[in-house]
């Protein structure tokens, strides 16, 4: 054997010394116990891994077996593990990572990149402070393992290259500030672990002072208690970086709004943002919904006069940011003078065959108002209305006791808001009914939406799924245009909607089918009891029509050019007799094809 002690990979080159063996065998891990270990005849043999071995030798010769053992040190050489972090000012912590590879040397050089060197060892701390004096390069640091004795002196070299930056600290921001009725302040943040947070705030802008400190990560919130919902506050986020350095964020301020009630209105004020370069715009809430918003940071009062006498309402201002938002306390007021306004707004619509859906908008409603709704129906026709409903703090209903496809039906509505006060009913709206003659559809005029709609548009759903929306203005018919590529059959409704999209009427459903034919029965009993006295051809689209009877010898004993005009049995006021008849008719459908079709019933008495 060449080499018993060397660094890892150390290879071990097997020369035999032994006169003429019969055979020869190594193993190069024997464990020093085993009887009957296993060998293999190899020139040499490599060992990665660091460790103490015993290699076992054998050889075979005419007297027998001999044999020869050694130990074997494979030393580390592995690269060590570090970690580093970079702050402000050129400085660099950085951290060996305690392992088996680390405690199998006795130092580790560490060359910083500029020309110093330390050397770390066995029982040191294993942190190390660094300063570069220029930040504008990028050092590499170096190091690996040393041994103080032995034929393997080092191991690998291993490096870390530099960035100089505050790590994540740019991370460490707000995204929300609300100001709370009961004097807490709650901040919204995304803090990163490990980095003290400090959260702080001023009356002035000046002077900070800080309510407390965190070092977990994430999104989270956090509450200064115990504030004056009157007082502007600016608060911020101060944190500190592994070496001791502080970033503070861009302050964010707090906002008040005041308001009182008179004259049946609500006016509101509130706080400038003072810093416009922050500013975004700013967003009313009434009950939870934006009812205005303002783009001008100096845009800072607003009157609400869509509310009603007894309502309560609480409003909130949220100052819009760059990146992140500052939500006033809630105010509430309540209105306790001015007249009932007239309805903003309502519909009916079509749901089904026995169902029509009324809504309506309620001046001021919301989850903190109390009113009444009335809804009054009349067929359509007729002017007697009757009272079918009272709601309680609901502007929705559907009645269920409609025929949404023979009749159109008229409502009224009214309310009463909580101080009492009447509006009186409104004008009529009715839905829309829809009707199929031959191929024009037509449908009533009566309006759908009060206070008027845009216009009336011809939904055609097609057998395949494909849907078509055709407008046509104001008018109250439309002609079906189809051709052989159409499909087979269709779905026809009209919507009606308002401008500002918040309110929609639909009709009642009429289907049609391209080129339905014709339908004659095969019998009829022209005997005067009332049923089946007439032979009658029945389809609903076609252009033109003509049908002629024939009894059994050829003559022509009925004809007729309108297909609402059938035989009763008689030829020149005397009753034909019994018996099978003949038919033949020329029709053209609603695609401009013209049909001929014949066929035979039978006659009976």
């Amino acid at each position: 054997m060449s080499t018993y002690e060397g660094c890892v990979p150390l290879t071990v080159t097997i020369t035999n010394k032994v006169q003429n063996p019969i055979l020869v065998g190594y193993n190069g891990n024997y464990d020093g116990v085993s009887q009957n270990p296993s060998f293999i005849d190899v020139p040499s043999v490599t060992y990665n891994n660091p460790g103490s071995f015993i290699f076992l030798q054998q050889a075979a010769i005419t007297t027998g077996r001999v044999y020869a053992c050694r130990r074997v040190k494979a030393i580390e050489t592995g690269l060590i593990a570090a970690t580093y972090s970079s702050c402000g000012g050129g400085q660099v912590s950085m951290e060996l990572t305690d392992n088996a590879i680390l405690k199998a040397y006795d130092q580790v050089e560490i060359k910083w990149g500029d020309g110093i060197t330390e050397v770390w060892k066995k029982g040191d701390p294993l942190t190390f402070r660094h300063s570069y004096t220029n930040v504008n390069d990028k050092p590499t640091i170096t190091f690996q393992g040393l041994y103080s004795t032995g034929v393997c002196r080092a191991g690998r070299v291993n490096s870390l290259p530099v960035t100089f930056e505050r790590p994540q600290l740019n991370e460490i921001q707000m995204s929300a500030v609300e100001m709370r009725n009961d004097g807490t302040l709650r901040l919204t943040y995304k803090g990163v672990a490990g980095i003290p947070t400090d959260i702080q705030f001023s009356t002035d802008g000046t002077t900070f002072a800080t309510s407390g400190r965190r070092t977990t990560g994430g999104t989270q919130p956090y509450d200064i208690k115990g504030l004056n919902i009157a007082q502007v506050y600016k608060v911020r986020l101060s944190s500190e970086d592994l070496c001791a350095g502080t970033t503070e964020t861009q302050p964010i301020s707090s906002v008040t709004l005041t308001g009182n009630t008179s004259n049946g209105a609500n006016s509101l004020k509130w706080s400038q943002y003072p810093d416009a370069a922050q500013f975004d715009g700013y967003d009313l809430l009434r009950d939870g919904t934006i009812i205005k918003s303002f783009t001008g940071v100096g845009e800072t009062s607003y009157t609400d006069e869509d509310v009603e006498c007894g309502t309560f309402v609480e409003y909130q201002v949220v100052a819009r940011l760059k990146a992140a938002t500052s939500t006033s306390a809630a105010v509430g007021l309540k209105v306790e003078t001015g007249s009932a306004k007239p309805l903003n707004g309502g519909s009916v619509s079509v749901l089904d065959a026995g169902s029509i859906a009324i809504k309506a908008d309620v001046p001021g409603a919301g989850p903190n108002t109390s009113y009444e709704l009335s809804i009054e129906r009349a067929e359509a026709g007729t002017t007697v209305f009757k009272k079918i409903i009272t709601l309680y703090n609901e502007s929705d209903y559907v009645d269920n006791s409609v025929k949404t496809s023979e009749l159109s039906y008229c409502y009224r509505m009214s309310y009463q808001n909580s101080c009492g006060q009447k509006v009186p009913v409104s004008e009529p709206i009715c839905s829309i009914l829809l009707n199929k003659n031959l191929t024009t559809l037509n449908w009533t005029a009566d309006a759908p939406i009060l206070g008027g709609f845009e216009g009336y548009t011809v939904v055609q759903t097609g057998s395949s799924g494909n849907a078509e929306e055709i407008p046509v203005n104001k008018l109250t018919n439309y002609t079906v245009k189809l051709n052989n590529q159409s499909d087979l059959e269709y779905n026809f409704m009209i919507r009606a909607a308002d401008a500002t999209g918040d309110f929609e009427s639909l009709s009642n459903i009429v289907n049609y089918r391209r080129n339905a034919g014709v339908f004659v029965p095969d019998a009829f009993t022209p005997n005067g009891d009332g049923f089946n006295d007439v032979l009658e051809a029945k389809s609903e689209q076609l252009r033109s029509f003509n049908m002629s009877v024939m009894n059994r010898w050829g003559v022509v004993v009925f004809h007729s050019d309108d297909i609402a005009k059938g035989w009763d049995g008689t030829v020149e006021g005397t009753n034909a007799p019994v018996g099978y008849y003949y038919y033949k008719m020329t029709f053209v459908d609603d695609i401009d094809q013209t049909v001929e079709k014949s066929g035979t019933f039978m006659l009976l008495r």
